[in-house]
């Protein structure tokens, strides 16, 4: 009596649609990152062709189109930001203070601001979108 032997068949995995898969994902996290921005306020910045990036202990302030005030995204009133600017000048003397003002707001807003920051001796830089 002959005895038939059975094929093995060979378990396998197959990587050309992963490869597809973890392509569509790195895309899909590129572009979510891109998103989440400083700028998620949603100011218009004014444009500049001498603008340039700081990395040192920046504080961010933003004031959007109807004088709301907001530091590192969380919304205050003016009282709070003098508080906070005064507080900052003890702790971190050098801290500069990045302004973000949407370009709709008056002059006379940007002066109300950068005199509690004079008052204080800190620095200050505007914030700028990059024109092209």
């Amino acid at each position: 009596m002959k005895i038939k032997r059975r094929k093995r068949v060979h378990a396998g995995v197959e990587a050309s649609s992963l490869s597809d898969i973890l392509f569509f994902l790195m895309l899909f996290f590129l572009m979510v990152s891109t998103l989440a921005s400083q700028n998620a306020l949603g100011l218009l910045l004014p444009e500049s062709r001498t603008g340039k990036t700081m990395h040192q202990d920046i504080l961010n302030v933003s004031i959007n189109q109807n004088k709301e005030y907001y530091v590192e995204g969380k919304m205050i009133t003016f009282q709070d930001y003098e508080s906070i600017l005064k507080q900052k000048s003890i702790t971190s003397p050098t801290a500069t203070i990045a302004l973000r003002i949407d370009k709709s707001v008056s002059v006379e807003e940007l002066v109300h601001a950068v005199d509690v920051i004079n008052e204080y001796h800190l620095r200050c830089v505007i914030a700028t979108a990059k024109k092209e």
